[in-house]
């Protein structure tokens, strides 16, 4: 127990530095806990001291990650891709990733390469999500990122291979065994399920993995650890051979198994443990609690940043809660016990995926119980068989059934994952709705295992009151979001009292230099899910400039969207709505129909003017939003002539302004700000666009109000309540702002 103490006194300290209220509900646990095993005074002292030191080796952890240029590096291995292959290379003990962007020349592991290589680090998390680039470099031990155009550039010479590399190299050749094997795709499972390559996993079908609650299953763990430890003992005791020898034999090809996945966080979990437990058979011992808590101390010291990684609070939360649980389900068959485990790891990690992934399944427990025993019985195995064949005889035959048969488990995946919702977008969680979390899910898992089912539905009852009280929004009716999305427009208004949402643009078309994931998916969505909100009740579309529309579809593939309201008149119509399917066609409504519109409690007044028939920006739809006392204009990329024809035919007189075509000097004319008269002016750009954007002249006319921008402050949120608007800027010095606004004083009041 005693380590077991330590480590839950290391998770306190380091919980206190993202949540005070949820480390010390932790520390409150750890110490009421080792009172009742009758801990001494000087052990609680010990613990204490343990947490305040985790906390402020946490606090004061700072590993400094800076763009720098290196003049030579040591390849150390590979990273593999379904197209490609990339490299992890070291220098002066920090380690990196090489991307090739030829990749013609495949460099030879242990070899020393010089040149000129510019080391980058992913931007500062500009908006209010979770996703942090930096915090992921450090958790994989990463010091940076290096882009070349083509590596025959470098010059690179043999060197001695270290142990490490030598275990690289054998794992190439594997991988190369697996790829030359066959031409169907199903040989990037196989290797994905022998050695844990994720990068092997198309988009699309981990997106399917993730909506079923099945992505475990896809990666080596201690699931994948316990098989291939039965299948060598199985195969063994056949023969005959005796305990104590069949025993070393798996301790050496789990060991053998970890170097070929590179000391995986997962697999070293699952390694180390199954090793010891087997070593401490040999002395009648199961001191399971205190094994699986040393894995877990060894891996902190190895990586203090793994504390805060996803898999790694997945993995030990689900196995001490199958440890701790055992005595109340070990009296049942096996089949019921793989049930039941299966329910426990469903049960004891839901809190955790809320808070790393905010969104609860639906379907996930039964899908599990379903596809557990799939993957125990006749995927885990056959990919066994394969590893075995490819080194014996691997006929054709084998090659077509193989084939046949991850086809159809990939195809029952997909038709289940589009069948229907099975995941629900969850509202980040509060200190003190984690907390309550945490005990009903306990309380849920000892009811399940005692199948009390009176008791099942009150804790599951509670669970989903506890998180519709935590979607509320208290003394907020509306959110008005600034979304940073660079150079590009996307604002999200939400009205809580009704629970509608309206999207006015997305941001540009952007794919990231390391991956093909789109920039909605780094920024947009990510917020959305994290406010837990699934439908768009509307889609605004100002114009079809790139940096306005460029996400339009990923959205409508990501999210439901109730309509969209555009210009059907702009230039570019035609030929963009052609990529749209006919369903999402018709949720397209020609915004010129209207003069004035609603969605809840928002109130948009449509300023309908004559569009020059050749540009795009003279097109945009211009709106004024009510939100209760507060008015927003929206001008998408309008310039002076459209400001000139509005001035003659609205009244435009508004308290916040998003400034035309993000602060450039083809709008917001002087007479036009004078009209609107902002107390507050929004200005979307990117960080040091190439149109220096906001430019100076611009600036200057808007000086009287309050100017916000995106390239100064990041993504900025307007809680609206009554007559009170409170700022929130990502990056600004003076936390949140709260102004009040003089309703005596409120202009002409709207149609």
């Amino acid at each position: 127990m005693i380590l077991f103490y330590l480590f839950i006194s290391i998770i306190a300290g380091c919980t206190i530095i993202k949540s005070p209220l949820l480390g010390l509900f932790f520390y409150a646990i750890l110490l009421y806990s080792c009172h009742l095993k009758g801990g001494s005074l000087l052990f609680k002292s010990v613990l204490t001291l343990t947490a305040a030191a985790s906390a402020l080796t946490y606090f004061n952890e700072d590993i400094v990650l800076d763009e720098h240029i290196l003049t030579d590096v040591v390849i150390e291995d590979y990273k593999y891709y379904t197209d490609s292959l990339h490299y992890i290379v070291s220098n002066n003990g920090r380690t990196y990733e090489l991307y090739d962007g030829a990749g013609n020349a495949r460099l030879d592991i242990g070899s020393t390469c010089r040149g000129r290589m510019q080391v980058t680090i992913p931007q500062e998390q500009r908006n209010f999500i979770k996703k942090n680039a930096h915090e992921s470099l450090k958790i994989n031990e990463l010091a940076g990122r290096i882009y070349l155009n083509d590596t025959a550039e470098l010059e690179c010479e043999p060197g001695s291979l270290t142990y490490s590399q030598k275990f690289s190299n054998i794992r190439h050749a594997y991988m190369s065994k697996v790829l030359n094997a066959s031409v169907y795709d199903y040989k990037f499972d196989i290797l994905t399920l022998s050695i844990g390559n994720k990068n092997y996993i198309s988009p699309d079908f981990f997106d399917s993995l993730q909506k079923l609650g099945i992505y475990h299953l896809y990666v080596i763990s201690g699931t994948h650890v316990a098989f291939l430890s039965g299948v060598i003992f199985g195969v063994l005791k056949y023969f005959r051979l005796p305990l104590n020898i069949i025993k070393i034999i798996i301790i050496i090809s789990l060991i053998f198994f970890l170097f070929l996945n590179f000391f995986s966080p997962s697999v070293l979990r699952a390694v180390f443990m199954g090793v010891l437990l087997l070593v401490c058979s040999f002395f009648k011992k199961k001191p399971y609690l205190a094994i699986i808590s040393l894995s877990a101390l060894i891996q902190i010291l190895i990586n203090p940043y793994v504390i805060y990684h996803a898999g790694f609070q997945l993995s030990y939360v689900t196995t001490y809660f199958i440890l701790l649980t055992r005595p109340l389900f070990m009296h049942y068959s096996s089949i019921i016990q793989l049930v039941l485990i299966t329910v426990i790891s469903e049960l004891s990690t839901l809190v955790i995926v809320l808070i790393h992934f905010n969104e609860i399944s639906i379907s996930g427990l039964l899908l599990n119980i379903v596809f557990v025993p799939v993957f125990s019985f006749i995927i885990f195995p056959s990919v066994i068989i394969f590893n075995l064949l490819i080194f014996l005889h691997f006929p054709p035959t084998i090659n077509e059934l193989y084939h046949l048969l991850f086809s159809l488990m990939k195809s029952c995946i997909y038709l289940i994952s589009d069948a229907f919702k099975h995941r629900i977008s969850v509202k980040n969680l509060s200190g003190t709705t984690i907390i309550i979390l945490l005990f009903l899910t306990y309380r849920l898992t000892v009811n399940v295992l005692q199948f009390k089912a009176k008791k099942i539905i009150v804790c599951i009852m509670i669970f989903i009151t506890v998180l519709v009280v935590n979607h509320q929004h208290l003394n907020t009716e509306f959110t008005l979001t600034m979304v940073d999305v660079g150079q590009g427009d996307a604002f999200v208004i939400q009205d809580h009292k009704n629970y509608k949402t309206v999207l006015i643009d997305t941001g540009g078309a952007y794919k990231h230099d390391d991956s093909t994931i789109n920039l909605s998916d780094k920024t947009l969505l990510p917020y959305l899910k994290e406010q837990g909100i699934d439908f768009i009740d509307l889609l605004i579309i100002s114009h079809l400039d790139l940096d306005h529309s460029g996400e339009v579809i990923n959205i409508l593939e990501k999210k439901e969207v109730g309509n969209i309201i555009m210009n059907t008149q702009d230039i570019k119509f035609n030929e963009w709505v052609m990529q749209l399917s006919p369903e999402q066609q018709s949720l397209i409504v020609d915004s010129r129909r209207f003069s004035e519109f609603s969605v809840g409690d928002i109130h948009f007044e449509n300023f309908l003017h004559e569009s020059e028939p050749l540009d795009s920006n003279e097109q945009s739809v211009v709106l004024k939003a009510h939100l209760n006392h507060f008015s927003i204009l929206f001008t998408g990329d309008a310039g002076l002539r459209t400001e000139e024809e509005l001035m003659s035919l609205y009244n435009l007189k508004s308290d916040i302004l998003k400034v035309g075509h993000h602060g450039s000097d083809t709008s917001s004319g002087e007479r036009f700000i004078d009209e609107v008269s902002p107390e507050i002016s929004l200005i979307s750009a990117g960080v040091n666009n190439r149109y220096g954007h906001p430019h100076d002249s611009v600036v200057e006319t808007l000086e009287p109000s309050r100017i916000i921008s995106t390239n100064a402050k990041g993504m900025v949120e307007f809680k609206i309540n009554h007559d009170t608007i409170c700022i929130r800027a990502k990056f600004s010095e003076y936390g949140e702002e709260c102004l009040k606004k003089d309703i005596k004083k409120e202009p002409e009041s709207r149609p």
